[in-house]
């Protein structure tokens, strides 16, 4: 590495390529989407969620045409994403426990996510944007996070991107367009269902009226083709679901087609119209008010131009429909991200020296304290010292015990070194400053996914409680009922001990002789007579949850 920085005295980040910069690129974007994809079982909640109808996919517990989850159909979310999890989780049998193979599917919908806002960058700004977009999208605080979870929201992100992408490309590449158009639309319906139609179809039909510069450059042609391309995801998925199992496409279609052809079913009952403007103000961080910057110092001649009258509309449409179609959900607020990442790639360079100076002196003593604190807490886990560090993570999570770990040392401390040369080595500019608030995120993301897991996944984890629960039932047992179970706590039950309950909230009729209840710590429930408390748990620190185990 020493070698490698050395080749240029002074890193100018200034958008052209460099053997060294596109080595530093791929690096952070690497060390950004690997960590977390492997090393940690299912947490709470999508992953739980996910990993229950992924198992019963590998293990034939449920149709591939209709997923579901511990023996119920799972309506929530087509099955793009649990198919690939599922694929990838038998390719990888023996090599990584299941549920590290099927998390590997949320770094692959990311990976081509940031290949489609890469080449969305560079028919709208041009080569120089390629770059900046994907570290402002991996940037963003609200990403980080769910971008390494297993969650079908990032099949539906990829979707969007690639449908996205495809609308200025097909000024000049209709054809070509139209297929990556088509897919991208594809994805995003097998991801996220009607949602689709509402949010994707106003955008790519209200763009050639309303910026005549991104009019197809051969519009049959590039029709044809968009229909073609997503006609196997909008009909053949559907159709073979009819043809094998009639009531559960009944199911889907009260889920997916009631929705587009029923006006009255398109706003959310608890839709809270203002609620995503809010989320974008951090979850997009720092797109957003790089955004805004860049609309600013844009003026008049700035919306004239037709990238950003491109990119303004797909926010205010993304803003409507979200804002008046979705339940208030912070994970809804992903498609955001794109416009405001390409609306500030687009206009990066136009940052002021004072702004550009602040933003870049704001990330580094941001992500610099937050470096040292986790280094910090890590050393005081190890040693004992501060006192007043360990004991307040011993009252986080009682009876915790760090261990040292060579590999996880090294290379965070290799990583934190690279973010610190690449700081001193840089010369200041607003391109600086984004690079060395990305490489800050990527160190403390690294940091919590390797000193840190240990300790996150003792917290956060329900394998040790679901081993505790499966040392207390009774061998030849037979069935278990089961009231207050969560979906996640339901799809771990089928994971961990393959376990599917006979829920009583459902009005079923059992004679199981167990009968497992999810509550609050405190929360009182009639036990009816004849029910002994067999076992009781809840995972490490967890002050939310707890589970009792009755027989009768």
């Amino acid at each position: 590495m020493r070698t490698l920085l050395s080749a240029e005295k002074n890193l100018n980040f200034d958008g052209t390529a460099t053997p060294l910069k596109i080595s530093l690129f791929l690096l952070v974007c690497l060390a950004w989407l690997l960590p977390g994809l492997t090393g940690h079982t299912p947490w709470k909640y999508d992953e739980a969620v996910s990993q229950g109808i992924v198992h019963s996919l590998v293990h034939g517990g449920g149709s591939w045409l209709s997923p579901d989850l511990a023996g119920e159909p799972y309506l929530t979310h087509p099955p793009l994403y649990y198919w690939v999890a599922a694929a990838l989780t038998g390719a990888l049998q023996g090599l990584l426990p299941h549920h590290d193979a099927a998390r590997l599917a949320s770094g692959c919908f990311m990976a081509v996510t940031m290949l489609g806002i890469a080449l969305g960058a560079r028919d709208l700004f041009g080569p120089r944007a390629m770059r900046v977009s994907v570290l402002m999208l991996i940037g963003s605080v609200g990403l980080v996070i769910r971008a390494h979870e297993m969650s079908s929201d990032l099949a539906w992100l990829t979707g969007i991107t690639w449908t996205l992408m495809a609308i200025p490309l097909a000024r000049t590449r209709s054809a070509l367009a139209g297929i990556f158009g088509g897919l991208g639309f594809g994805m995003a319906f097998l991801s996220q269902g009607s949602l689709a139609f509402g949010l994707l179809l106003p955008i790519v039909l209200l763009t050639p009226l309303l910026v005549p510069d991104y009019r197809p450059e051969h519009p049959l042609r590039h029709a044809l083709a968009w229909l073609l391309s997503a006609a196997p995801f909008l009909i053949v998925w559907p159709w073979a679901l009819y043809a094998h199992a009639p009531h559960l496409f009944s199911l889907w279609w009260s889920v997916l087609g009631n929705p587009v052809l029923h006006p009255t079913l398109w706003r959310a009952s608890d839709a809270i119209p203002t609620y995503y403007l809010g989320v974008a103000a951090w979850f997009a961080w720092p797109a957003a008010p790089l955004a805004l910057g860049a609309l600013w110092n844009g003026g008049l001649r700035g919306l004239a131009k037709p990238q950003t009258r491109f990119l303004l509309l797909t926010l205010i449409v993304m803003l409507l429909v979200l804002g008046f179609c979705t339940t208030p959900r912070e994970s809804n607020a992903l498609p955001l991200l794109l416009p405001l990442v390409l609306l500030a790639s687009g206009g990066i360079d136009t940052m002021r020296r004072g702004a550009a100076s602040a933003f870049d002196w704001f990330g580094m003593l941001t992500f610099g304290l937050v470096t040292a604190v986790l280094w910090l807490g890590w050393v005081a886990q190890l040693t004992g010292q501060p006192a007043q560090i360990v004991n307040y993570l011993d009252a986080q999570l009682p009876g915790y015990h760090a261990t040292f770990q060579p590999a996880a040392f090294g290379v965070s401390l290799g990583l934190t070194l690279l973010w610190a040369v690449t700081i001193l080595r840089s010369r200041q500019s607003a391109r600086r400053a984004l690079v060395n608030w990305t490489v800050g995120m990527t160190v403390s993301w690294m940091l919590v996914m390797t000193l840190w897991l240990p300790y996150v996944e003792a917290s956060r984890s329900y394998q040790g409680m679901m081993q505790s629960l499966a040392k207390a039932i009774p061998p030849h047992a037979g069935c278990i009922a089961s009231s207050g179970l969560g979906e996640p706590q339901r799809g771990l039950l089928y994971y961990f001990l393959n376990i599917r309950t006979q829920r009583l909230e459902l009005g079923t009729r059992t004679r199981c002789h167990l009968w497992l209840v999810q509550s609050r710590p405190h929360e009182s429930f009639a036990v009816p007579p004849g029910w002994q408390l067999l076992w009781t748990g809840a995972r490490a620190g967890d002050r939310t949850e707890r589970f009792q185990l009755f027989e009768y």
